[in-house]
């Protein structure tokens, strides 16, 4: 079999290899239009292999959904715990939400996953699954904004805001680039409006009377 000419991380597994590649060939190519042979290629392991990790594609959409969950999340409740010990006011802590929102390499990719999701109930569910992850992360920091308003409301806000760091993150693949910075900050301002809180020049936030 011949093998890709890729330079791999030291210590990568064939799993973490058929993933990284899966990325790469279902973003660029698309998930159809990738054969199970041309993924074995671009990740340096036989077809066999794919098979003995993963039960089909649609199972590797899946693993790719799962770590980009997994590595949001995580970014996420860190910025969330640097909040809570008072390390880290609100307008910050949106701005880098926002911020890591922008940094979306898999822009094209979401589209590919949620194509297939419309098409595939069991990759829908899962998809599902994951998303409802994330969607628990982001209300956390409305509650960490808001813990004073109902929770109706509180839900509603999470709401909004998931739809905004999504928006964000594929932003990326529909536009031309931006400028990082000046758009998180734009971001976490009309953010910090739209949840009722004013930016205190200290750098902490207060509950608009």
């Amino acid at each position: 079999m011949k093998r890709s000419s890729r330079n791999y991380a030291e210590g990568e597994s064939p799993r973490e290899r058929i993933v990284n590649a899966a990325r790469r060939l279902f973003g660029s190519k698309g998930f159809y239009a990738t054969t199970t042979a041309e993924l074995a290629e671009e990740a340096s392991v036989s077809v066999g292999q794919i098979y003995r990790l993963f039960t089909d594609k649609d199972d590797v959409i899946l693993a790719i959904v799962e770590e980009n969950v997994r590595v949001r999340l995580a970014e996420m409740h860190s910025i969330f715990d640097a909040v809570e010990r008072r390390e880290l006011a609100m307008f910050e802590a949106i701005k880098a939400i926002a911020a890591n929102s922008l940094h979306n390499e898999d822009g094209s990719l979401f589209y590919e996953i949620l194509a297939e999701a419309c098409r595939n109930p069991t990759v829908a569910e899962r998809f599902e699954k994951q998303t409802a992850f994330y969607r628990d992360g982001i209300r956390r920091l409305a509650a960490l904004a808001r813990p004073d308003v109902p929770a109706a409301e509180l839900e509603a806000y999470g709401d909004v805001m998931m739809a905004c760091f999504i928006g964000l993150g594929h932003r990326t693949a529909m536009s031309p680039p931006v400028d990082p910075e000046a758009t998180s900050h734009s971001t976490a301002c009309l953010m910090m409006r739209a949840l009722g809180l004013a930016e205190l020049e200290s750098g902490r936030v207060q509950t608009q009377p």
